[in-house]
C-alpha cells in the first residue's frame, strides 16, 4: 500500500474588498515577467548561467512539467495574438467553493509579454451597475440563509470546478456589463496566499516604518485599511495608498534577487498552482487541456474511483476561516455484502467575537462517488436552527450530500456522513483494484486528514490508516 502526492516542494460579503487588489494584479505582472524570463531563458540554449538556474527550478520535478509550462507561456503571455484576462481576487479568508469570495477583480491585457492593467474595481461596484431587470435566481444556500433575492458577480463561483466557477463569473460579469466582457480569453483566480508565499521568497517588506511579515500580512493589511490609517491621521479617502508603497517594495526585492533566485520565484508559482491558490481558465480548448493535464485548471477530477471532497461556503461569516480549524476522518468498512463510507468532520472554531471574525456559518457539501447512498447525516439546521435532513444531489459527475450549520467561537461540533458505495466500488475493492482520491477544497491552505480502510476478508488487502493533511490532494494506491 501506498500513497502517491503530487511530487512538488512544499512551501515552508458587502463592504468594498480592493485592499489587496492592486498588490495582486502587480504580482501577477510578476509573474508573468517570469515566464517571459523561463521562456526566454529555454530559448537560449548558450546561456552561460543555465545550469546554475536550473538547480533551482527542482520544483518543476519533471521535464514533461518544464517542457509544458514552455508550452503555455508564449500562448498566455500573447505571443500568439494579444489575450486579455479577466483577474479575480479570491479571498479564502471568506472561502467559497470556487477558492474565496470574489471581493475585487482586474481585466488584464497581454500582448507579447507586455501587461495593461484595463480597469481594476470592487466586485460589489459591477453588481451594482447590473441592468434592473438582471434578476437571477441564486442557489438555494445563498437565498435561504443570506437572505439574498438576486445572484450577482460577487457570488458567481459557487462551484468547487473552477472552470465551470470561473465560465459562470465571465457569464455575471459580461451580463453586467464588464468592460471587456465580450473579449475575455481566460481568467486567473488568486488568494491572498500567494503574496505570502512570495514574501516568504522575498523576506518582509517595510513600509512607513511598519514592517509587514509573510505570515501576517494578510491581517495586518486588512487591519490597517479597515482601521489603522486613522492612528496615522490619514483620511480615509487616502488609507489604500499603503498598498501602493508596498507594491513598489515588493517590487524592488523581487528586481533585487540575482538572476538565479527567479527560478525560485517561477518553482514558487508551480507549487501554488499545484496547491490549489492560483487557478487558470482558458477558452482555447488545447491550452485548457494542458492547464488540466498538470493539475493547474483547479478542475473537479473525473474519476471512477472512490472519492472525496469536502466544500464550505462561508455566509456572512465575515474573515473567520482561518481560525475554524477542520479535521477530515474518511473510513470504510464492510456491512453485509456492501461497503460503508463514513465522512466525519471537526470543526474547531478557535476564534472569537472582534472586527474581523464572528461565528462561523457554513454550508457544507460531502463529494463522493455517484450512486452512493446516503444512510445518515447529523447537525445539519435549517434558517431556524431546527435540525433537518442532509440534502442529496448530482453534480459534477459525483452524488453530494449537503447541510447547513452554525458554530459559536471557542466551540466545536462533528458532522458526520455516512453512506453506502456503489456498486462498482465494491467490486474494485474484491478484484484488487480499489483507489481513494482525496481533492482539496480550492484555496483551503491545509486540513488534517485520516485514512482509516479496512476492506474486509473479500478485499485482500487488509487494513489502512495514514495520517496526512490537503496542502495538496491525495490520490491512495493499493497494491
Amino acid at each position: 500500500m501506498l500513497e502517491k502526492s503530487p511530487l512538488i516542494r512544499p512551501f515552508g460579503g458587502g463592504s468594498p474588498k480592493t485592499r489587496f487588489l492592486y498588490l495582486l494584479v502587480f504580482l501577477l505582472i510578476v509573474l508573468l515577467a517570469g515566464s517571459v524570463w523561463f521562456f526566454g531563458f529555454f530559448q537560449n540554449k548558450n546561456n552561460q548561467r543555465q545550469g546554475e538556474i536550473k538547480a533551482n527550478l527542482s520544483a518543476l520535478q519533471s521535464l514533461k512539467t518544464v517542457k509544458d509550462a514552455v508550452a503555455l507561456s508564449p500562448n498566455f503571455l500573447g505571443y500568439d495574438r494579444p489575450k486579455t484576462y479577466l483577474v479575480l481576487f479570491l479571498n479564502n479568508t471568506e472561502i467559497r467553493p470556487g477558492g474565496g469570495f470574489i471581493g475585487s477583480y482586474a481585466v488584464v491585457k497581454v500582448n507579447k509579454g507586455k501587461v495593461e492593467i484595463v480597469e481594476t474595481n470592487g466586485s460589489e461596484n459591477l453588481d451594482w451597475q447590473a441592468p434592473v431587470d438582471f434578476k437571477i435566481k441564486p442557489p438555494y444556500p445563498i437565498a435561504t440563509y443570506m437572505n439574498q433575492e438576486y445572484w450577482f458577480f460577487r457570488d458567481s463561483n459557487w462551484s468547487p470546478d473552477f472552470p465551470t466557477s470561473a465560465k459562470n463569473s465571465l457569464w455575471f460579469y459580461r451580463f453586467e456589463g464588464g468592460t471587456e466582457g465580450s473579449k475575455i480569453d481566460g481568467v486567473v483566480g488568486l488568494t491572498p496566499t500567494v503574496v505570502e508565499k512570495m514574501m516568504e521568497i522575498t523576506g518582509p517588506l517595510t513600509v512607513a516604518g511598519k514592517t509587514f511579515e509573510s505570515k501576517t500580512f494578510t491581517e495586518e493589511l486588512e487591519y490597517h485599511v479597515e482601521y489603522g490609517y486613522k492612528k496615522t491621521g490619514q483620511e480615509v479617502e487616502a488609507r489604500k495608498s499603503i498598498i501602493g508603497d508596498l507594491s513598489r517594495a515588493l517590487l524592488n526585492k523581487i528586481v533585487s534577487l540575482p538572476p538565479w533566485k527567479w527560478g525560485e520565484i517561477w518553482g514558487g508559482f508551480i507549487a501554488l498552482l499545484q496547491e490549489k491558490q492560483i487557478m487558470i481558465f482558458s477558452n482555447d480548448s488545447d491550452l485548457q487541456s494542458l492547464l488540466v493535464r498538470n493539475g493547474w485548471a483547479g478542475d473537479v477530477k473525473q474519476t471512477n474511483s472512490d472519492y472525496l471532497l469536502v466544500t464550505d461556503s462561508n455566509l456572512a461569516s465575515l474573515k473567520t476561516d482561518p481560525v475554524v480549524k477542520r479535521k477530515i476522518t474518511y473510513t470504510l468498512r464492510p456491512e453485509g455484502d456492501n461497503f460503508i463510507g463514513k465522512v466525519t468532520i471537526n470543526y474547531n472554531h478557535q476564534g472569537q467575537f472582534d472586527w474581523r471574525t464572528t461565528r462561523y456559518r457554513t454550508y457544507i457539501k460531502v463529494y463522493v462517488p455517484e450512486g452512493s447512498k446516503l444512510l445518515k447525516a447529523d447537525d445539519f439546521i435549517n434558517e431556524n436552527k431546527k435540525s433537518v435532513a442532509a440534502d442529496v444531489g448530482t453534480e459534477l459527475n459525483k452524488t453530494f450530500f449537503g447541510g447547513f450549520f452554525s458554530l459559536e467561537p471557542q466551540t466545536q461540533k462533528t458532522i458526520t456522513v455516512e453512506y453506502v458505495l456503489p456498486e462498482r466500488i465494491k467490486d474494485q475493492i474484491k478484484n484488487g483494484l480499489y483507489t481513494l482520491f482525496v481533492q482539496k477544497q480550492l484555496g483551503t491552505i491545509s486540513h488534517t486528514l485520516t485514512v482509516d480502510l479496512d476492506f474486509g476478508k473479500t478485499g485482500g488487502s487488509g487494513k489502512f490508516f495514514q495520517e496526512t493533511d490537503l496542502r495538496l490532494d491525495r490520490d491512495f494506491l493499493f497494491k
